[in-house]
């Protein structure tokens, strides 16, 4: 039962045919073919003991090499339904309040880039450096790589 009324969604989203249309639906977790039990995954222990952002209705599709310390950094992929005009500003934001900087001039020129396929900021605190990569997928899906390292 819950495989139809996940395929009827699937057909529906892709049968509606405009750019953008994806922006007005209102789920909590994205149709991804690899939901492990149809659960989204858990972000790693030492990204959620820095306090990092857990962007809501994401779902983890892979973590990188290692997850356990910062030396070689921490990558975690991830997919939405979201834009990435709705993903990036929560990152930013999210990142300034835990006193992370970043290059706005340079973000703010990017902005102008009308459709762009990929957007990418990095943030900096002290030793720490995170960056957030956007792309936009073919199924009107945003993909969100994070990469977390020491330097």
């Amino acid at each position: 039962m819950h495989f139809r009324f996940l395929f009827a969604f699937l057909i529906l989203c892709i049968g509606c045919g405009r750019d953008g249309a994806f922006e007005d639906i209102d789920t909590s977790t994205p149709i991804v073919s690899d939901i492990p039990n149809g659960k989204p995954m858990e972000y790693p222990k030492l990204y959620v003991d820095n306090g990092l952002p857990e962007y809501t209705g994401a779902v983890v599709t892979g973590l990188g090499r290692q997850v356990d310390s910062l030396k070689d950094g921490l990558k975690i992929t991830a997919v939405s339904n979201d834009s990435m005009d709705l993903i990036m500003p929560f990152f930013i934001e999210a990142m300034e309040k835990l006193g992370y900087a970043y290059d706005k001039t340079k973000y703010e020129r990017s902005q102008l880039i009308a459709g762009a396929p990929i957007k990418l900021v990095v943030f900096t605190k002290e030793k720490l450096k995170f960056s957030v990569r956007l792309t936009k997928l073919q199924q009107q899906q945003t993909e969100i790589t994070l990469n977390f390292v020491e330097d």
